[in-house]
């Protein structure tokens, strides 16, 4: 008899990277805020492209794992939603409001951005189930509307311009809450986003990389 495991949960490398992200969002969250002490919002930024890295891998180290139960199955991708709507949901919210971006009035934004990728991740869980439960459904080669984890990718560069103005300026302001507002439409419109290959992926990668090296000496430049 196989021997019941004393926490609830699946605990293996499959979902490693699931958690490292959300581990990373985490991370991003606490020093954008900052609390008593100084924000460091582009710590966030930087915690946000590790997340987007770890979870641009997690679904292929997943599918290594063999004999997977269909229990584990679902529990892995439930736990990527989750972590997701966290890591690319939350966490890049509270990089604009540790810009100091975090008037009463702005704090709308914020509540769309997280909302409509909310409801994009719900719509994708069930949408994507109902297409696997077909036998004959093969491999998806398309999103519909933009997948929440292209936040990794678009909203550091929002954050670059808008480093670019002067700190409390309209302009800065502009930038973010304009990039929050074009992310969250994108996420619920529907039109087809084309799934990466392997190649797209990397390049992907290659230019987070180029990001992130920017991020990291804007950080040491401030």
């Amino acid at each position: 008899m196989k021997k019941r495991n004393p926490f609830i949960g699946f605990y293996h490398y499959g979902v490693i990277l699931t958690y490292l992200s959300l581990a990373s969002a985490i991370v991003g969250i606490c020093f954008s805020v900052g609390g008593n002490r100084a924000a460091y919002p582009e710590i966030g930024v930087i915690c946000l492209l590790i997340s987007g890295i770890c979870d641009a891998f997690d679904g292929a180290v997943a599918r290594t794992r063999k004999n997977r139960t269909r229990e584990d199955r679902m529990f892995g991708e439930r736990i990527d939603s989750l972590a997701d709507l966290i890591a690319f949901g939350v966490a890049p919210a509270m990089i604009g409001f540790g810009m100091q971006i975090n008037r009463w009035f702005y704090i709308p934004v914020y509540v769309i951005f997280v909302l409509c990728g909310l409801i994009r991740l719900a719509y994708f869980d069930v949408t994507e189930q109902i297409r696997t439960e077909d036998p004959n459904c093969g491999k998806r080669t398309y999103y519909e509307g933009m997948p929440i984890t292209n936040v990794a990718f678009f909203l550091p560069i929002f954050f670059l311009v808008a480093t670019l103005f002067d700190p409390y300026s309209f302009g800065r302001t502009a930038v973010m809450l304009g990039g929050y507002l074009l992310m969250a439409v994108l996420f619920i419109l529907r039109f087809k986003t084309p799934k990466p290959g392997i190649k797209g992926i990397l390049a992907l990668i290659g230019i987070l990389t180029v990001i992130l090296a920017a991020l990291v000496a804007l950080h040491v430049v401030l």
